[in-house]
Order: structure tokens, then sequence, then C-alpha cells
């Protein structure tokens, strides 16, 4: 069996027309999907979500609507993002500083990072064996858990450290252990909350509060962590320069908990994560908690809405429903009154 030949832009051009039913013609559009890199575009943008859903394209300037539309996401989501990433990392900073007046990591590892201790068995009472056993299992879970972020913050360092990064070197060269503040500069986001998630309750409590999230929609002082993972997703996307528009980044469900956190302090029901409209809501969530001013949110918003309203006048309706469902411009006018209240 013979392999078929890498194809040239103008061979691929042909596939498009002839295998695809794609109308593309002209200087123009060559240049378009050179620039595009076909494996990196077409093969990217054909389908919404997942390989199961294609997406039946007639025209290339309707794939070129969508694949500048995700570009405009990233270029909108960006700046956003990191603004969350580097203020999160100082207020969890904050806290622990407050807590554990210190920057050794090793005290604060005995101190702050003790959350396996809810979870001992010692001292109680289960109903039934089984119910032993399982609380046994979680409370070694937590043990490992808490091993594996020791683990991960010195595999980090030595990573660093080898790759000559600034921070890493300095501290290790001169012999010193590298302070919590230079630990927090070469986690990655997933990492970090990694690291929130074995605070203990009061810690993770103080940095609740301290983004004024609604208490009782906190009443396990879980809700930071799970911010940094849902942003952690996005935040990777864009810097990989992966596809965004469709929300194909998730590597987990969005957990309820937060949905439900979300729905209630913005009043916008239905929050599933299922379209690129529910990382807006969170992203101005979280910018709102960390006293963004209203005309910055509006602005982010209204560059969102414009490139939103581009693409639907550059593509089909049956190609824009699938990109937005039909609570588009409830969500949208819901992000506006949140912004304003």
């Amino acid at each position: 069996m013979t392999r078929n030949r890498p194809k040239t832009t103008n061979g691929l051009m042909k596939y498009l027309r002839e295998r695809k039913h794609i109308l593309i013609k002209g200087s123009n559009q060559k240049k378009q999907l050179l620039n595009m890199g076909y494996y990196h575009a077409y093969k990217g943008y054909r389908y919404i979500n997942s390989p199961q859903n294609q997406v039946t394209y007639h025209d290339f300037k309707e794939l070129y609507a969508v694949y500048q539309f995700d570009i405009e996401l990233k270029t909108i989501f960006y700046p956003k993002v990191m603004f969350i990433e580097t203020a999160l990392k100082n207020h969890v900073l904050d806290i622990v500083l407050k807590l554990a007046r210190t920057e050794d990591f090793s005290i604060i590892y005995t101190k702050i990072l003790d959350n396996y201790r809810d979870f001992s068995t010692s001292g109680r009472r289960y109903r039934t064996g089984r119910e032993r056993t399982r609380a046994e299992r979680e409370f070694k879970n937590q043990i490992k858990r808490r091993l594996n972020l020791r683990n991960t913050i010195y595999k980090t360092q030595t990573r660093e450290y080898i790759q000559n990064n600034r921070i890493a070197c300095h501290f290790l060269e001169n012999g010193q252990n590298i302070p919590i503040w230079g630990i927090f500069e070469l986690l990655t986001l997933g990492d970090f909350g990694y690291f929130v998630s074995c605070m203990n309750q009061n810690s993770r409590t103080k940095i609740s509060e301290a983004l004024k999230i609604r208490q009782n929609d906190d009443t396990s002082a879980s809700l930071p962590q799970q911010l940094i993972f849902a942003i952690k997703d996005l935040r990777n996307a864009i810097a990989h320069n992966d596809v965004v528009f469709d929300n194909r980044f998730q590597s987990n469900r969005i957990n309820n908990h937060l949905k439900h956190a979300l729905e209630n302090d913005t009043n916008i029901v239905d929050i599933q994560f299922d379209t690129v409209i529910d990382y807006v809501i969170l992203i101005v969530y979280v910018a709102k908690h960390l006293s963004i001013s209203k005309i910055e949110l509006k602005n982010f918003v209204s560059g969102f809405e414009n490139s939103v309203n581009k693409l639907k006048s550059s593509i089909s309706n049956e190609i824009f429903s699938k990109i937005f469902h039909n609570d588009y411009n409830r969500k949208i006018n819901g992000i506006k009154n949140y912004i304003e209240n």
C-alpha cells in the first residue's frame, strides 16, 4: 500500500474543494490557509467540542471566521486570565504569611498544609466496619496528597534550577531555601491549586473571605481551589495556543459546587460550561471579586460581544448555534447586570 504524498498548499486547497466540498480559491485564501496551517486550522476547527460533532462548512470564509474568532478570544482573555493568576497567588501568599509568620516552606508545610488532620479517624465512632474502612482509606489518601505536594514542590525547584531559573539559582546557589513567594512563582497554576487544596480549612476560609466569596456558598472553604482549577485549563490553552472557542480544553468537569456558587452570585442560571460564554461569566466573577473596576469589566465584555457579533455575521446560523446555544443573549445581558450591581 502506497502512502499519500504530503500535499502542497495548492494540493490542500484542491483537497478541501473536492473531498470536503468547501469553496476555496484565489491567492488571498491561499495565503490565509498557509498562515493558519492546514493541520492546526482545518483539522482543529472542523469540529466543535468533540470530533463526533463535525461542522459542515460550505465556504472557506466560514472556517476562517471561526479561526479568527478563536484568535480574538485568546487575545481578549489573555490579560484577564494572567491578572487573575497573579492576583490569586498574591492573595493566598498574604494569608499564608499572616498565619504562618514565616517564609520557610518547611514550617508552612507543618502549620498550614495539614488538611489531612480533618480526615483522621482517631477517636471517632462509625456505624459499620465498612464505613470505618472507607474513612481510613480517605485519611490515607489525604496524607498521600500532602506528600505528593511536597514532592511536587521539590521536583519543581530541581527542574527550574536545571533550567537556570533566576529565582531558583539565586537562592540555591547562595545556600538558602527558596522562600514561599519564590515557590509560588515557580509553581504552575494547577500545582498552585493543589497547594491550596492541601491547606487546612481555617486557612482556606481566610482565602475565601479575602476573595469576598459568599460564605453561604462556601461552607467547606473549597471554592478558591475550584476557581483555580477551572481557570487553569483555560489559561493553559491560551498559553499553548490551543483551540478555546468550544471549551474542548477542559480536562475535568467543572464542579457543581462552583456552578451553583456562580449562579447564586451572578443571578445567571444554567451555568454548565458547555459554551465559552460561561468562561466569560467565570472571569468576570473572579475579576469583580478582585475589585476590578466596572469600566474595565465592561470593556472586557464589550470586546467579547463584538467578536461574537462579527462571528455571527460571517457564518451560517447552523454553525453559530453549535458554538453558542439559545441562552447566549440571556447570559450576556446577565453578565452586564452583574457588573452594574
